[in-house]
């Protein structure tokens, strides 16, 4: 033996964890990919929401702002508007703001009923019927908030 040469016991250990670290490298990578190609159809939906909004006349929040806030499935947004408590949210959303016994229900603007519906209608339209039906139930009115 050579002092350059390795045993063969070593040189194993040496193959081993080499190909450990390139499996390791490989997966950190598909994953790496598969993320910044989610996040490409994310920054999209959160655009087609940014230009509906200022297309409707709405405050359009930044784009990348939508992104982080509603991610791909539209968030808290797009869960059932059936549900009692996402309909308490709601409701408690459009109230004088006041605390405990001084709380009291407000007419809703109108505009934040639409840019709901401009989100339910980009992130999981097959909802946005059941929305409309909740909102049959507000009284609603242009106001300001």
């Amino acid at each position: 033996m050579t002092t350059g040469d390795a045993p063969d016991r070593k040189r194993h250990w040496i193959y081993l964890t080499a190909g450990v670290l390139l499996v390791v490298f490989m997966l950190t990578g598909l994953f790496t990919f598969t993320e910044i190609h989610r996040s490409g159809r994310v920054d999209a939906k959160a655009q087609q929401l940014h230009d509906n909004l200022a297309e409707a006349g709405l405050p359009a929040p930044d784009p990348k702002i939508i992104a982080d806030a509603l991610g791909e499935d539209g968030g808290s947004v797009c869960q059932n508007p059936n549900d009692p408590m996402i309909k308490a949210r709601y409701q408690s959303a459009i109230t004088n703001g006041a605390a405990g016994p001084g709380q009291r229900p407000v007419i809703a603007p109108t505009q934040s009923a639409q840019a709901v519906s401009l989100t339910i209608q980009v992130y999981c339209p097959e909802r946005l019927q059941d929305y409309i039906d909740h909102l049959e139930t507000l009284k609603l009115d242009d106001t300001t908030k």
